[in-house]
């Protein structure tokens, strides 16, 4: 796998797509773990998710295709700037890897951070997943917050942490117009809960059902009228 053109900011030699990330277990145990993880729980179904099919769909067809990659980060600090300042890379470095509509749609990439304590996990990666989500959104992505200590449950199940891994993680991939339930919450703030959904119809107009769109307009004019 030919090294990325764009000077980025992780560990030299860490850049692996699935199928090679073995040989760097020693180096990176946490690529076993999540390797392990991924094979164990994210491609499987579960009784208590609350829909047939695996807990996420999109990764095994990636691992089929050899379209995952892992990377590792290292951190100076555990906070939440750091984490957004290494966290931002990730886009520029997920659309250098997946340089085609094929491969940007189907692809996924999972960032480790060997060096941050297990104790603060929580606050750099939620911290950090706050502060990228909307960059990512408006370019096409999703990033994903993991760790063990996850309180984020599945849509279908608040009793199912379903984003509770053994390592810390952010992981990225495409906007699917499935990203309707998870960036449509009348939770979020109307401000950003508004961006969302133009990044979305953005990106994903040609591709949504005529119900998707219906509750897109529905969700723009529920806001318009909160004003």
């Amino acid at each position: 796998m030919r090294p990325p053109a764009v000077r980025h900011p992780f560990d030299p030699g860490s850049l692996t797509d699935a199928a090679h990330a073995p040989a760097l277990y020693d180096r990176y145990p946490q690529y076993e773990q999540v390797m392990d993880w991924v094979q164990s729980f994210v491609t499987q179904p579960h009784a208590d998710l609350g829909r047939p099919g695996a807990v996420c769909p999109r990764m095994a067809p990636a691992l089929r295709l050899n379209l995952v990659r892992l990377v590792a980060l290292r951190t100076k600090t555990a906070s939440v700037d750091e984490a957004g300042e290494k966290g931002g890379a990730l886009a520029a470095l997920y659309e250098e890897l997946f340089d085609d509509a094929e491969s940007f749609r189907a692809g996924a990439l999972m960032a480790v951070f060997p060096d941050l304590p297990e104790d603060q996990a929580d606050t750099f990666i939620d911290g950090g997943h706050a502060r990228l989500r909307m960059n990512f959104v408006a370019r096409g992505l999703m990033i994903g917050e993991f760790h063990p200590h996850s309180t984020v449950t599945s849509v279908r199940n608040p009793a199912l942490h379903v984003m509770r891994c053994p390592a810390p993680m952010f992981a990225v991939r495409a906007l699917s117009r499935h990203d309707l339930i998870f960036l449509d919450r009348p939770e979020t703030p109307p401000a950003e809960r508004g961006q969302y959904l133009k990044h979305l119809l953005h990106h994903l107009g040609d591709q949504l059902t005529d119900r998707e769109r219906d509750r897109i307009q529905a969700g723009f004019a529920e806001l318009e009228g909160a004003k």
